[in-house]
């Protein structure tokens, strides 16, 4: 995690044209390490020495890396206060998007060959009003912190307007899941009353909910079907019965 610095030029005028309030944090694409980067040289060279075109197309594929582009290694993640801006991993541009008004949906896979762990990929999708979104994946560094920090930003933004709204009678979504005054309500389920919902846990990379009596999930869904899922847990947990 970068201690906040002095914001570019561009990336400062949209924090203040969208209010996103105090910067919090800064992350940098993550480069790869020394025996890669000789490695993909050793590659390159080769490839031009024995054929010219795969040679070439080699590298325009190497240009996604920060190591072999300027500007791809100038990408920034911003976190602030009400917001973030972010350069996409491909193309140009920021996406600007505020805390209070996005969906995140989080997807982490943990990969395994022949029984060993191997890399853990993440990829999050920030939805936000009419078309903006965007979506960051571990091509940033240490998404291990980013990624639980925007879950936590989007609860303090969101959490008291729809804690407000679900005691007011409305309802709020979360994807297969709709929370209301008298309980949870599942897609192709029906609604469960809150005096019914003995437990909602999160195992395996799976939201389950847990009936009272039951011994099987009354609702099992992917963690990446879940909007704004912190958000949903912490809701849940304040409405259901202790």
């Amino acid at each position: 995690m970068t201690p906040p610095k002095r914001l570019p030029a561009e990336a400062g005028e949209l924090a203040a044209r969208h209010q996103l309030g105090a910067l919090q944090a800064e992350f940098a694409p993550k480069p790869i390490g020394r025996v890669l980067v000789a490695l993909h040289i050793f590659l390159t060279v080769h490839l031009l020495a024995m054929l010219v075109l795969p040679g070439l197309l080699y590298y325009w594929w190497l240009r996604r890396l920060p190591n072999f582009s300027r500007k791809q290694a100038a990408k920034r993640l911003f976190l602030f206060e009400h917001g973030l801006i972010v350069h996409p991993q491909f193309g140009a541009g920021a996406t600007v998007l505020r805390w209070e008004s996005v969906r995140l949906f989080q997807d982490i896979t943990q990969t395994f060959v022949n029984g060993v762990p191997g890399p853990t990929t993440y990829r999050y999708s920030v939805v936000g009003p009419g078309i903006t979104s965007a979506t960051i994946t571990e091509f940033y560094d240490n998404p291990q912190t980013w990624g639980p920090w925007m879950q936590h930003a989007v609860v303090r933004a969101q959490g008291q307007t729809s804690l407000e709204a679900v005691i007011e009678g409305r309802t709020v979504n979360f994807g297969p899941h709709t929370l209301s005054s008298t309980g949870l309500h599942t897609r192709g389920k029906g609604e469960l009353p809150w005096s019914d919902l003995q437990e909602c846990r999160v195992a395996a990379g799976r939201v389950r909910v847990m009936r009272a009596g039951a011994s099987s999930p009354w609702s099992d869904d992917a963690l990446s079907d879940i909007a704004n899922l912190h958000l949903f847990l912490t809701l849940v947990g304040n409405l259901a019965p202790r």
